[in-house]
């Protein structure tokens, strides 16, 4: 039994902070890439619905294991992030964690079962 873990994140801005959440998670992004050696994918992606003008980020994550994943969520830029968030009102729901784990299916991280 491997001990990767995987993370999906989701995040729903609120109505007209589109653009400054997708600012911040870029920046995430950026900083897990350059910090987090035990971070194997990181990737932010958006889904927008034309019918109600509705964004929602969603962030799929990879960690070596369970103490690179606590690592990640004790960062100073990962903390600074969710205060930043709060001290803004840019969310218009809490954000949505998920731990999951591949079930079926094909690429790299269905084979890390």
């Amino acid at each position: 039994m491997s001990s990767t873990v995987h993370i999906c994140a989701i995040i729903t801005p609120a109505k007209g902070k589109e653009s400054r959440v997708r600012e911040l998670l870029s920046g995430l992004v950026a900083n897990v890439q350059k910090n987090e050696k035990d971070t194997s994918k990181y990737e932010l992606y958006e889904q927008y619905s034309a019918e109600d003008g509705a964004n929602v980020f969603v962030v799929e994550e990879t960690y070596k294991d369970e103490d690179a994943f606590n690592t990640h969520l004790n960062t100073d830029y990962f903390k600074g992030l969710g205060e930043m968030i709060g001290k803004e009102n840019l969310l218009a729901k809490g954000l949505d964690i998920k731990k999951i784990k591949p079930v079926a299916g094909y690429g790299s991280s269905a084979t890390e079962q």
